[in-house]
């Protein structure tokens, strides 16, 4: 358990008797699941949410009551594949903030520990702060995204031989994930900036408006880039096309050219007793000349009309 007392110098250590003796201030707290059921005594918050606090794999979503927000958000690694990584509760009263997560020594909770400290600050500015962090670096991810798209589709149009299928697919799955990842987080930050219970002063509003037209921006990049991945898709789908019917083209003329000579040695396999050329001395190289005749105008044919 972390308990810091908001101070005009920024954040003191303080413990939990020392808090429920000082109830005018304000405060930051970092609990376990474990922890925020042995002190919702002291808080008296809804029940479900506590039960939800303990379970796993939960809709981030936010929930406004009268007296307190409820707040549920997935931290992502991006690094890796976009793996989940942990998952965050918050409740956000008057005069408390309080994380409830199973890994309170997160880089994230870390990263918004040094923002702040010494620093004056307040219970909004930390809740939004965090949740900036959660955003901070996906342009450059989003931007990496595009770079390895625009890749994959000049591959395309110079009809590189290659299977692109798998990378196609592997960046649809990003994406996607990126998709759920922020509309959930955009709806928390619009219930955040409603302030429907007014437990946020008009002052911090205009934080969670920044945040709410951040992540509308990086959904909608999400979109375009979702557009952008399916022309490329559609675009090596037809060079596939085009290069299956140029083999289809090749087969074609080949069979075109062996259609005569099929009927050649169709007509000369009959073994008519009256047939001449059979017992012609120049019979088989009249045979011989007379394919090779067919295949040339076959050929000079199917060149003259670029069918080779």
């Amino acid at each position: 358990m972390e308990i810091y007392k908001i101070t005009p110098r920024g954040l003191e250590n303080c413990r939990f008797d020392d808090m429920s003796r000082e109830k005018g201030n304000r405060y930051w707290l970092l609990l376990t699941p474990e922890e925020m059921v042995n002190a919702n005594g002291f808080f008296n918050f809804n029940s479900r949410t506590i039960d939800e606090c303990l379970s796993n794999n939960q809709v981030p979503r936010l929930e406004v009551y009268e007296s307190f927000s409820f707040g549920v958000i997935n931290i992502i690694n991006k690094e890796k594949d976009f793996i989940l990584a942990s998952e965050l509760n918050f409740y956000l009263t008057s005069n408390y903030l309080i994380f409830v997560t199973k890994d309170s020594s997160s880089d994230m909770i870390k990263a918004v520990k040094d923002e702040i400290d010494g620093n004056s600050i307040d219970l909004e500015r930390i809740l939004y702060i965090f949740l900036d962090r959660l955003t901070a670096s996906d342009n450059e991810i989003l931007k990496d995204i595009e770079e390895d798209i625009s890749d994959i589709e000049e591959l395309v149009i110079k009809g590189e031989n290659r299977d692109y299928i798998m990378d196609i697919v592997s960046l649809r799955k990003q994406l996607l994930f990126l998709k759920r990842y922020y509309e959930p987080l955009l709806d928390i930050a619009e219930g955040l900036e409603e302030n429907e219970n007014g437990l946020i002063n008009e002052k911090s509003v205009r934080y969670f408006t920044i945040l709410k037209d951040r992540i509308e921006r990086l959904n909608r990049n999400v979109l375009n880039l979702r557009d952008y991945i399916t022309q490329v898709r559609e675009a090596y789908q037809a060079q596939v096309d085009i290069n299956l019917n140029k083999i289809m083209k090749l087969f074609t003329v080949i069979t075109a050219i062996f259609l005569p000579l099929s009927l050649i040695a169709g007509w000369y396999g009959m073994n008519f007793k009256y047939m001449p050329e059979l017992s012609w001395v120049m019979g088989y190289p009249f045979a011989f000349l007379l394919s090779g005749i067919v295949i040339a105008i076959c050929l000079i044919y199917f060149k003259k009309h670029d069918f080779i």
